[in-house]
């Protein structure tokens, strides 16, 4: 008998994530930088995480650690000295998750995207948990709880992939707050998000930490 597709294998013990996470950060760094800083990051990668990604499955287990170090390697290496890097990392996850809507985009509801974001939290994540609470008619709230391991620069791509994946279907303006984070020791990451004339009056992700 061979082996099973990878979208049906189950995930190794510890935290792992979907193959597509990295291969948004392998598409990203090609598109910015070419090829070649593709083959200098995983250079600079320890040799447990280069074998980890040989044969990159999109819906394959990856671990956790992998992606925060692939994380830090591409900030180091292409963007030293900005924290911003982690944010456009989140925003090529955002092109992955929604480019299947394609021109029906817009016909679909920002609370519902983030209420199945939230529900499907399991399919690519083999640890910790996710809830969505709708806020008022153009903002809401959704957690990451129960993480094994937490990172700023995760808390930072994910506040970019929730910012661009909404204004993907609005169209139009959004904002991103993370107003409780696992790395500062509360029990659960809480991202605000506002779109539309509520996000004008955003408070930068980065203001929230000093």
């Amino acid at each position: 008998m061979g082996d099973l597709p990878a979208s049906l294998r189950r995930p190794p013990a510890g935290p792992h994530l979907r193959g597509q996470l990295f291969q948004a950060r392998f598409e990203y760094l090609r598109r910015e930088h070419g090829p070649a800083m593709v083959r200098t990051v995983l250079e600079a990668l320890e040799e447990p995480d280069r074998a980890a990604l040989s044969g990159l499955e999109r819906e394959g287990w990856y671990p956790l650690g992998t992606l925060l170090r692939l994380d830090r390697a591409i900030a180091r290496l292409t963007a030293p000295e900005d924290d911003g890097i982690y944010e456009r990392l989140g925003r090529a996850s955002a092109r992955h998750r929604t480019e299947w809507l394609g021109a029906d985009a817009r016909l679909y509801s920002v609370h519902g995207f983030l209420a199945r974001a939230a529900e499907d939290h399991g399919r690519f994540h083999s640890f910790g948990k996710a809830a969505y609470r709708r806020g008022g008619f153009t903002e809401g709230d959704i957690a990451f709880s129960a993480y094994p391991e937490t990172d700023e620069a995760f808390c930072r791509a994910s506040a970019g992939y929730l910012r661009a994946a909404v204004e993907f279907l609005t169209g139009g303006p959004a904002a991103v707050e993370e107003r409780g984070c696992q790395c500062r020791g509360d029990a659960a990451c809480h991202f605000w998000i506002r779109w539309g004339e509520q996000a004008k009056s955003h408070v930068p992700v980065s203001a929230s930490r000093d």
